[in-house]
């Protein structure tokens, strides 16, 4: 791995409102982590991903910002109200090993392992959430929680992912 490489994953700077939570009430209908950023939290997360994805392997930290009510709302987990976590950090890490898909239920950080054949339907929830598309998820279950992708509330006036 060449300096360049190395360079590209650090140099990669974070942008937009990502937010991940979990559920601690009425996990049945809800198991996993969920997530949901703003048109600009899509494009950074995306960005790492190409970046991870060039390299081979790394690892990032994000920072979070807790769901919005609004956001809360899309899944409509016991009409939004029901109780949930969300870590301040997370921490994406792409592993040049075939180990699949690892997302424990730690929060501090919440912490992704995947290999490489996780990054295309990451992306593609990434970009759902985008195009206002989600309500689906993805991860090996035996690997740890799935991770859900919403998409966001929007007012008649704005295109952004809240």
């Amino acid at each position: 791995m060449s300096f360049q490489q190395v360079q590209r994953v650090n140099s990669w700077k974070q942008s937009g409102r990502i937010s991940l939570w979990r559920y601690t009430e009425n996990e049945c209908n809800y198991p996993g982590w969920h997530l949901n950023a703003d048109e600009a939290g899509c494009r950074s997360l995306l960005e790492l991903l190409d970046a991870l994805s060039f390299e081979g392997s790394g690892t990032r930290a994000i920072a979070l910002t807790p769901p919005t009510s609004g956001q809360l709302q899309v899944p409509n987990n016991m009409r939004g109200l029901a109780a949930w976590v969300a870590p301040e950090k997370w921490r994406i890490t792409l592993s040049p090993e075939p180990d699949g898909w690892v997302f424990p239920s730690d929060l501090h950080p919440g912490a992704l392992t995947v290999d490489s054949t996780w990054l295309g339907p990451l992306r593609t929830g990434i970009t759902g959430i985008q195009a206002g598309r989600g309500d689906y998820s993805i991860g090996d279950r035996k690997g740890g929680l799935a991770l859900w992708f919403w998409w966001g509330l929007r007012s008649p006036t704005s295109t952004s992912g809240r």
